[in-house]
């Protein structure tokens, strides 16, 4: 069983704040059970600049607000908090300064 509390509490200490937990079934593939989810702001692999041709070119459009959504364009950080509770990343909206971005529980859906 995850414990979420610890979850929130390491990522408050790697300096993402504002995550909160939440559970059920939602549209977003590859999103239901349990999970906690936060706004990050675009960084590394996540930023504009660092993103291949076409996805910078959507990105771009009025609107676009388009990042390629493989969880390894996530902060190193975020993946290894993940990685020690046994959770998956998953890259969930954009917009032009921010992702919204959920570590999950594997166990609880079909990534």
């Amino acid at each position: 069983m995850t414990d979420w509390e610890r979850v929130r509490q390491d990522l408050k200490e790697a300096g993402y704040f504002g995550f909160e937990s939440d559970s059920g079934d939602t549209a977003v593939p590859g999103l239901s059970g349990e999970w906690v989810s936060g706004n990050i702001p675009r960084e590394g692999g996540l930023k504009h600049e660092n993103q291949p041709l076409w996805i910078r070119i959507l990105d771009a459009l009025p609107g676009g607000d388009t990042v390629e959504a493989d969880p390894e364009n996530a902060p190193e950080s975020i993946r290894n908090i993940a990685t020690e509770h046994g959770l998956e990343v998953v890259i969930f909206s954009v917009s032009a300064d921010e992702v919204r971005i959920a570590l999950c529980d594997p166990s609880k859906h079909d990534l």
